[in-house]
C-alpha cells in the first residue's frame, strides 16, 4: 500500500513541477501575434537593408564606368588637322564693315587708362 501512495506522491511533485513548464511552452496568442509581427518587421528590415546595399553597389559601380569612360576618353587624341593649305591660294576675303571698330584716340585713352591701373603703387 505504500508504493502506490509513494508513486502517487512521486507523481504529484513532478506533476506540480512540470506544470511552470508547460504553461510557459504554450503562449498566448498575443505573444505568438506578436513573435509574428516581430518577425515579419526582422525581414521587412533584412530585405530593406538588402536593397539599400543593392543600390549603393549599383551607384558604385555606375560611377566606377563612367570614370572609366572618361579615362578613355583622355587617352584617345584629337583629330589630326588636314593636309596644311595650299601656299598659292589667295587668302580668305574677310568683309571689314561687319567688326566692330574703335577710333584711334579711344584706343589709345583706353590703353592709357589699363597702363596706369596695373601699374605698381608707391
Amino acid at each position: 500500500m505504500r508504493a502506490p501512495l509513494a508513486a502517487a506522491a512521486t507523481a504529484a511533485v513532478v506533476l506540480a513541477a512540470a506544470l511552470p513548464v508547460a504553461a510557459q511552452l504554450v503562449p498566448s496568442p498575443d505573444a505568438l501575434r506578436m513573435q509574428e509581427l516581430q518577425m515579419q518587421q526582422d525581414l521587412q528590415r533584412q530585405r530593406m537593408l538588402s536593397q539599400e546595399l543593392e543600390l549603393q553597389a549599383l551607384d558604385q559601380r555606375v560611377r566606377t564606368e563612367q570614370a572609366l569612360r572618361d579615362i578613355q576618353a583622355q587617352r584617345t587624341l584629337p583629330p589630326l588637322p588636314s593636309l596644311p593649305p595650299d601656299p598659292n591660294r589667295p587668302p580668305p576675303v574677310i568683309d571689314t564693315s561687319r567688326l566692330a571698330s574703335m577710333p584711334d584716340d579711344r584706343l589709345a585713352a583706353s590703353n592709357a587708362a589699363v597702363r596706369e591701373a596695373s601699374r605698381p603703387r608707391r
